[in-house]
């Protein structure tokens, strides 16, 4: 997939356009920096992929709240952040988008300490098809979100080796602050025993959405859910297996928590029909199926 040269490229009604097939970036209203490991630079402007940034956390500091700002990550382009806050994302409205495929995607490592992360701490942050690895032992999060209307789409979690791996993939906050987190068409392969949730939600949330992704992993507490109290969730459509023998392994909701949970498959190394539960939400065609059996997922809560 290429670039328009923005602002000099192509555009429609100021809107850059990828092409070749000749899709506008959605949300633009502002400026767009482009971001390359291999020849950006952090003196240059940014705003032309010829002369792009160097980073992403700099990237952030150009932008300006809610004008659309959004930021590029060109074929390639990879960094590795050390310390909590690596990639601290405070500037409310911005979108980061990732361009590439495969070994071509932007990629953030994340080494050194277990409070290396990246911080969501502005509302309306979405993140696009960017790869996070970890590349160290027990880190703790790899994304803390702190604000509102958080969506992360089409990307992906992996482990560099063994060892190195995400206790949690995703952490919101432990109160009604982080609101309407999105995570849509995401994947995930984290098969540290050490592991506890691929998203936990410890606040009161509202709204939240988890939605088509493909979660492969050991989660020694569960795979989604959390004891926060969250309500009008939206989970569904999501490919879970959990190797870890746990008890509801895969989605598990406080008994208070409120929403939808259907259509979800889910597997798991416990031997039993319970791997999703979610007492006070609306729960429908749900499948679990047992890992070590030979046999077909069953529905879970079995109707009664």
């Amino acid at each position: 997939m290429t670039l328009s040269n923005f602002p000099n490229g192509v555009s429609s009604f100021g809107v850059p356009i990828v092409g070749p097939e000749w899709i506008p970036i959605p949300g633009v209203g502002g400026k767009v920096f482009f971001v390359d490991s291999g020849q950006g630079n952090n003196a240059n402007e940014g705003t032309d992929k010829e002369q792009p940034l160097a980073d992403v956390d700099y990237a952030v500091g150009k932008c300006t709240a809610n004008r659309g700002d959004v930021i590029i990550c060109l074929p390639g382009h990879a960094e590795t952040i050390s310390a909590a806050a690596g990639w601290d994302l405070d500037v409310a409205g911005i979108h980061i988008i990732g361009i590439g495929n495969g070994a071509d995607t932007p990629t953030l490592t994340m080494d050194t300490a277990t409070t290396v992360d990246v911080d969501i701490d502005a509302a309306g942050i979405t993140i696009t098809n960017i790869h996070f690895k970890s590349g160290y032992a027990d880190i703790a999060a790899a994304i803390d979100v702190n604000a509102v209307d958080f969506t992360l789409r089409n990307c992906r979690f992996t482990e560099s080796a063994d060892n190195e791996n995400f206790v949690i993939c995703i952490q919101d906050a432990a109160a009604a602050a982080s609101d309407r987190i999105t995570v849509d068409d995401c994947s995930a392969l984290q098969d540290d025993a050490a592991n506890t949730h691929f998203i936990n939600f410890a606040g009161t949330g509202k709204g939240h959405i988890v939605r088509n992704n493909r979660l492969q992993g050991d989660w020694g507490t569960f795979a989604v859910g959390g004891a926060g109290v969250i309500t009008f969730c939206l989970i569904e459509g999501n490919l879970i297996g959990n190797i870890a023998s746990t008890s509801d392994g895969c989605i598990k909701l406080a008994a208070t928590a409120t929403g939808m949970v259907y259509n979800n498959h889910c597997a798991g190394a416990a031997a039993q029909a319970n791997g999703v539960t979610a007492t006070a939400c609306v729960v429908s065609q749900n499948y679990y199926g047992v890992i070590s059996e030979d046999l077909s997922a069953i529905l879970d809560p079995i109707a009664t």
